[in-house]
């Protein structure tokens, strides 16, 4: 009996990879969430008479940003076409009659729409330790697509910058098993 206890061993409950997981939740919940309050700016006349113009944080910003700073940008630049009807009708030479299904439907607008929120909301989530498995797994869906959306430019910097922030939201999905300083266990 007495050796069974003497080899008892006590694992904390705190361990560094709690510690490594926190802090990979938090930067990455950082990181979206500035990266979302940075699509709500934008440039707003303030004198019209000294051509004066100043960023301003404002919530219909969003569609402005949307519009011109992200659709037009990758639509200008992009090889491919953006839109699921484009697509088929460019690269596979698909009769125009048989995808008007489609119709004019902008899948790559609706996300550029939906992107300042998806970032705000899932990066305050993963700040305050609201649904980290989901919020994690959100977020790197969210960088897998803009990934593929700087892929099809090619803008190689971005490409690395976001290759990076996917691997962080693999390593922080190979640790949640340790998260201790959460609201919510999922």
């Amino acid at each position: 009996m007495a050796d069974i206890e003497e080899s008892a061993e006590i694992k904390p409950v705190i361990t560094e990879a709690t510690w490594g997981f926190l802090f990979l939740r938090l930067w990455i919940g950082f990181r979206m969430l500035f990266a979302g309050a940075e699509k709500f700016y934008a440039p707003v006349v303030v004198d019209e008479d000294l051509d004066l113009t100043e960023y301003q944080f404002r919530w219909e910003h969003a569609k402005v940003t949307a519009e011109e700073n992200i659709h037009r940008v990758v639509a200008d630049n992009a090889f491919l076409p953006l839109n699921p009807k484009e697509f088929l009708e460019k690269v596979f030479h698909v009769d125009p009659e048989k995808v008007e299904f489609l119709g004019g439907l902008k899948f790559d607008l609706w996300f550029a729409m939906a992107l300042p929120y998806l970032l705000l909301v899932f990066g305050a989530f993963l700040i305050v330790g609201i649904l980290p498995r989901t919020s994690l797994f959100m977020a790197g869906i969210t960088f897998m697509l803009l990934s593929i959306g700087l892929m099809s430019m090619p803008d190689n910097e971005g490409i690395a910058a976001l290759g990076i922030h996917v691997g962080l939201v693999a390593v922080a999905m190979c640790l949640v098993k340790q998260a201790r300083f959460n609201l919510t266990k999922y």
